[in-house]
């Protein structure tokens, strides 16, 4: 009996690899979509793939960045799109400084400093999307006063993300 019992979970863990290895694919096949795209449309950008924290699933983070701009993407996968949708409800529901986006798919927000900050969902998977400007090392970064400065920091933190999340949800269109 005991041998039935072990035979049989180690027929249910070898069937389940598959489907692990297969979310897997998908993941990585999405990834090297959106890094193709935005190597196509963000020429001048360098690109790295950071590894999540260890034992996360499900997540790809990639960092994009000039000599004086960043962009951190982070894509999460769920079981179910009501899943990923079910994620983002506490986000939705208490962050009280957030606006509302149209054109990059279910439950599109902007907040944060500038409201460069933005987080989307698209079916079963949750966009988020940060940046940093170094408005101090631009050419004429040190002649504008901080004032200046930081109004231009934050649009163009904001201009960042708005323009990488349109990248990001144009590839995810893409066969």
């Amino acid at each position: 009996m005991k041998r039935q019992i072990l035979l049989g979970l180690l027929l249910l863990a070898a069937l389940g690899v598959p489907v692990i290895a297969q979310n897997d694919a998908e993941l990585d096949s999405l990834d090297e979509k959106l890094i193709r795209h935005l190597e196509t449309k963000m020429p001048g950008w360098q690109h790295r793939r950071i590894n999540p924290i260890e034992g996360s699933k499900g997540v790809i983070i990639n960092h994009w960045q000039t000599s004086t701009r960043i962009v951190t993407i982070s894509i999460t996968r769920y079981a179910s799109a009501a899943k990923a949708q079910e994620t983002m409800q506490p986000f939705i529901k208490y962050m009280r400084q957030k606006e509302e986006l149209k054109g990059f798919g279910a439950d599109a927000y902007a907040w944060g400093y500038g409201l460069s900050n933005i987080m989307f969902r698209r079916g079963r998977f949750v966009i988020s999307l940060r940046a940093y400007a170094d408005v101090g090392s631009d050419p004429d970064g040190r002649a504008i006063s901080p004032e200046q400065k930081s109004e231009r920091e934050r649009s163009e933190m904001k201009r960042l993300t708005e323009q990488f999340a349109k990248h990001v949800a144009a590839a995810m269109d893409t066969p």
